[in-house]
C-alpha cells in the first residue's frame, strides 16, 4: 500500500511561508470550501481505492463522516476516481468531503446536491514528489469524466494584488448559486513557485478574517486579546466546533459536555501556537504574556460557545 501523504498546509497569504506567491504570473485563484479533507488513492496491495482524512488513513471502523463507506461503494463519482487512480497509482487526488446526510464544515448552507461528493482541488505526485499544476491534473481528471467535481477557479491572474483577489473572493458564489451568499474564502496557487524555504506553499484567503484584521487597530496595548481576536475568527471558531462534533460522533456541540469544551479548548490553543510565526511577524515581534494568551484564547472558546452554540 502507498504510504499516506497528508495535504499541504494552507498559510495565510500574509505570512512568510507566502512572501511573494502573488508576485508570479499565471496565479490560480479557486474558491475555498467548507467541507472535511479526504484524499483517494490506489492500493495496488489490496486492490481497492483507499482513502484519507487530513490525518489519517481510514477504514470502515475509523471513518471520517461517512467517507470510507463512500469510496468503498459503488457510485460514478467514486467508480471515476478509482478507475483514474488505478490507471496512475503514483497519484494522490485530495478535495473535501461534503458529507452524506449533513455537510460536514461548520457552514451548512451549500447546494443540496454537493451532498455525497469529494469536491477536487488537487492532485499529488509521488514520482515528482510535488503537487501538480492546476493546468496540468484538471485535463488529466477531466478526461476521466471528473471535471463536473473540480473545485471552481474564480480567476487566473498575473501580478495579482492582495485587494485583486479579495474583490474576487467578494464574488465567490461557487455551490451557492442564487442564495446571496458569499463563499468563505479563497485559495491562491502559483504553479510551480516555491517560497524562501524551498517548499511548495498556497495562499488562503478567509473573508471574516480579512474584515476583522482591516478593524483591528495596530496601536492596541493588549496584544494577548488582539492576537486571539485576529486568528480566533468566527470562520475558525466554527471550523473547531465541526471538528469536535465529528470527533465525538454527535450532530451538535454539547456545551454542557466538559469532555467537548476541552477538547474545542485544546484545539484552539494549538492552532493559536502554530500561528506563532505569523503573528510574532504581524505585531513585530511583541512581548507575549502566555498565561495571558491563554486566558484570552479560553475566554474566547466561551463567548463562542455561549454565543453560537446554546
Amino acid at each position: 500500500m502507498s504510504s499516506f501523504k497528508r495535504y499541504i498546509h494552507v498559510e495565510r497569504l500574509d505570512s512568510d511561508e507566502c512572501a511573494g506567491l502573488l508576485e508570479n504570473n499565471g496565479i490560480y485563484v479557486t474558491a475555498k470550501v467548507d467541507g472535511s479533507n479526504g484524499s483517494v488513492w490506489w492500493d495496488g496491495d489490496a486492490h481497492r481505492l483507499a482513502c484519507a482524512s487530513r490525518n489519517n488513513v481510514l477504514d470502515l471502523d475509523a471513518d471520517n463522516a461517512g467517507f470510507c463507506a463512500w469510496c468503498a461503494t459503488p457510485g460514478e463519482e467514486r467508480d471515476r476516481l478509482m478507475a483514474f487512480c488505478e490507471g496512475r497509482p503514483n497519484l494522490v487526488v485530495f478535495g473535501e468531503w461534503m458529507g452524506q446526510r449533513v455537510f460536514t464544515g461548520a457552514f451548512k448552507g451549500y447546494d443540496a446536491r454537493a451532498l455525497d461528493t469529494l469536491v477536487i482541488f488537487d492532485v499529488f505526485d509521488r514520482k515528482l514528489d510535488e503537487y501538480l499544476p492546476d493546468a496540468c491534473w484538471r485535463p488529466m481528471l477531466a478526461k476521466a469524466g471528473l471535471e463536473r467535481w473540480f473545485v471552481r477557479v474564480l480567476a487566473v491572474l498575473d501580478h495579482p494584488t492582495v485587494d485583486d483577489v479579495v474583490r474576487i473572493g467578494k464574488e465567490n458564489d461557487f455551490l451557492l448559486e442564487g442564495t446571496g451568499v458569499v463563499g468563505e474564502g479563497i485559495v491562491c496557487k502559483a504553479p510551480g513557485w516555491r517560497n524562501a524555504y524551498g517548499r511548495q506553499a498556497y495562499g488562503k484567503i478567509v473573508l471574516d478574517e480579512f474584515k476583522c484584521q482591516r478593524k483591528l487597530s495596530r496601536e492596541s496595548i493588549d496584544v494577548e486579546r488582539e492576537i486571539v481576536l485576529h486568528y480566533m475568527t468566527d470562520a475558525e471558531m466554527a471550523k473547531s466546533v465541526a471538528k469536535v462534533c465529528r470527533a465525538c460522533s454527535v450532530d451538535a456541540f454539547d456545551t454542557t459536555s466538559r469532555k467537548m469544551v476541552g477538547m474545542l479548548q485544546s484545539m484552539c490553543w494549538r492552532d493559536l501556537l502554530d500561528e506563532c510565526a505569523n503573528w510574532v511577524k504581524k505585531y513585530k515581534k511583541p512581548t507575549v504574556n502566555f498565561g495571558q494568551l491563554s486566558g484570552a484564547c479560553n475566554a474566547r472558546v466561551a463567548d463562542y460557545v455561549s454565543e453560537h452554540c446554546g
